[in-house]
């Protein structure tokens, strides 16, 4: 999901669907080490942040979705990632599906949605 939004902010995608995005490294050092997630600065100012704006002007067709019970990514980080993009009709909290390890005929839907 990451690498999606990242790529999304310079270049022209048709769609993209996220599943268990997270917003922050989640305090984790190798996925700080990735460069991907927005950081506090020495000074305390804000690096690298998201470049919301940008990714919206360059996919226009955005699917996110999230489980109420994800045991990695909390709720809050996901909404976070859904309030950033401007998500509605699109932002899909799905019940009981954990880390979406098992097939999700929803994800199926979306991905198809975009051919």
């Amino acid at each position: 999901a990451q690498a999606a939004l990242r790529y999304s902010e310079t270049y022209s995608v048709h769609g993209c669907v996220l599943v268990s995005a997270t917003y922050s490294d989640l305090g984790d050092a190798h996925e700080r080490a990735s460069g991907y997630y927005p950081a506090k600065s020495e000074n305390g100012e804000q690096a690298n942040p998201y470049r919301f704006h940008e990714m919206k002007k360059n996919c226009k067709n955005w699917f996110q979705f999230h489980s109420d019970n994800d045991p990695f990514i909390p709720l809050f980080e996901a909404e976070r990632i859904r309030d950033g993009l401007g998500l509605t009709d699109t932002y899909k909290l799905l019940p009981g599906r954990s880390h979406y390890f098992d097939y999700s005929p929803e994800i199926l839907d979306a991905i198809l949605s975009l051919c």
